[in-house]
């Protein structure tokens, strides 16, 4: 077998599966279904966003962490008097949540030189050879799926604002939805413009079009500065030892990863007589409590302060810190290949911007209008710094040497899904697709949201204690995308694909 590949659509795992088959490694598989997230999930992420990026080189077991997430501009939102920024209200279900848009509403992007960096460090093949799949799908069409449909409608009401956005997303005079051939010929010839050298793009037509667009006459807060200070950084991951393996998850600046491995390590240091989902919600409760206070350095001190309030929340639970969120327009991608290279790549380009880089085909980002990316409010981003994102692409390595890489989309809920899905692995002995697709909840601000499909424990869920208890009768896109990639110890590949947002993964032979 050449590798496996999970993916948020059909065609974006498609792309990365051509990659395998034709002789790519994971990292080379990773970036091409990346580039094809373009084609495959149109409305989801773009080349103008930021994501993290997590990798183990087979070769000397070595695990790192490339973070391109996006920069907040060195001019603040305070400096500017006529700055583009305002709401939209989102609608997913039983309430709304407020995004902001407009130029000023962009951050630093990331993506381009955060994907090709990665490509030239760890992979085999050149930037033209993982687009061609990309833009064949631009230029042929790749079918919009039930899920990838569904979360187009939801931010409908960005991707409709402006003439420019309608025009990429209808078709045939009407706005996008699943079963609908998605095409656009110009980011396949952008993508092509980039292929020979995309450092000359990146600096050139790319960086004039944002500060066009995204700067400050425009309405925006992007300088040139802004461009010339961005820096990828490649950090040492956050290690969480457990009785099975190690694992690897996201470091500071990243909020998602230190939470992680702080609910995951008072899950297994403890023991009681509490139910699972009593536990879950006083783990998640904890880890709230911990980023709200400053507490995820990961020493034992802050270890000793969390525990407290865990035992606490297994007593009495109480209404944490409230931190927003919705769907959030997130996708991940989870490749392991045959050697045993593994790479977990998350990215987003927050919920779009409602402004397209003219004649480029991509959608800027957003990211200083979403309250999740600044749990602080809108306005206090640091300037000039690396934004805050609950990323969390994660890698498990077991002492017997199997190996697992996986990640997913879900504002806030990323952090509480890969927890789960982690737990039914390790502890319950779930496959890899179970572990996916078995019930989840998630606790926040004294409110849970828990499926309860598939003999989910009712009673268990009740005796949390939820000042309110919201129910989800089947899997939904709410609880995230998980994608996950698997090879055991002795080499054998599988996965698992969540169709809570029309996840899918092949095994290449």
């Amino acid at each position: 077998m050449r590798g496996v590949i999970s993916a948020g659509s059909i065609p974006t795992a498609q792309a990365g599966a051509q990659v395998l088959a034709n002789g790519g490694n994971a990292i080379d598989a990773a970036v091409a279904a990346c580039f094809a997230v373009a084609a495959g999930e149109p409305t989801i992420t773009s080349l103008a966003g930021g994501g993290m990026m997590v990798v183990r080189s087979a070769d000397t077991g070595e695990v790192m962490v490339l973070d391109f997430f996006g920069n907040a501009p060195a001019m603040t939102q305070a400096e500017h008097p006529e700055l583009d920024f305002y709401a939209i209200d989102l609608n997913y279900g039983p309430t709304t949540q407020r995004f902001f848009v407009g130029a000023g509403s962009a951050g630093v992007p990331g993506v381009i030189p955060g994907l090709c960096t990665a490509l030239e460090k760890w992979g085999r093949f050149s930037v033209q050879d993982v687009i061609t799949p990309a833009c064949d799908m631009l230029r042929h069409g790749a079918t919009l799926g039930p899920k990838q449909g569904e979360l187009a409608q939801f931010l409908a009401p960005i991707l409709t604002r402006n003439q420019p956005s309608r025009a990429i997303f209808s078709v045939n005079g009407r706005f996008l939805e699943a079963g609908d051939q998605f095409r656009l010929p110009a980011l396949a010839d952008t993508l092509e413009a980039l292929a020979p050298d995309w450092r000359a793009f990146y600096d050139g037509p790319f960086r004039q079009q944002v500060l066009s667009q995204f700067g400050v006459e425009s309405g925006g807060l992007i300088t040139s500065q802004d461009l010339d200070e961005y820096a990828l950084y490649r950090l040492k991951p956050l290690a969480v030892k457990t009785t099975h393996g190690t694992l690897y998850t996201m470091p500071p600046p990243a909020s998602g990863g230190p939470m992680i491995s702080l609910m995951r390590t008072l899950l297994v240091r403890t023991t009681d007589d509490h139910s699972r989902e009593r536990r879950l919600c006083a783990a998640m409760a904890a880890a709230d409590m911990a980023r709200s206070a400053g507490k995820l350095t990961g020493e034992d001190a802050d270890y000793q302060w969390a525990l407290a309030v865990y035992e606490a929340q297994l007593k009495t639970p109480s209404k944490a810190p409230d931190l927003p969120g919705g769907p959030s327009s997130t996708t991940h991608i989870s490749v392991i290949d045959a050697t045993g290279n593994a790479v977990g790549v998350t990215f987003s380009h927050g919920e779009s911007n409602a402004c397209v880089l003219d004649g480029m085909g991509i959608m800027m980002n957003n990211f200083l209008g979403e309250e999740d990316i600044l749990p602080s409010g809108l306005g206090s981003a640091l300037p000039g710094q690396r934004l805050s994102t609950m990323m969390s692409p994660t890698i498990f390595q077991g002492h017997d040497g199997q190996s697992m890489v996986l990640g997913t989309g879900g504002s806030n809920r990323i952090r509480t899904a890969i927890l789960q899905v982690i737990g039914r692995l390790l502890d319950e002995g779930a496959t890899p697709q179970e572990a996916v697709d078995a019930p989840r909840l998630h606790f926040e601000s004294g409110v849970l949201n828990a499926e309860t499909f598939a003999g989910s424990d009712g009673v268990a869920l009740a005796s949390v204690g939820a000042d309110r208890f919201i129910q989800f009768e089947q899997p939904n896109l709410f609880f995230g995308g998980v994608n996950l990639a698997c090879r055991s110890a002795a080499g054998v590949l599988d996965g698992g694909a969540d169709g809570r947002r029309g996840g899918h993964y092949i095994v290449v032979p």
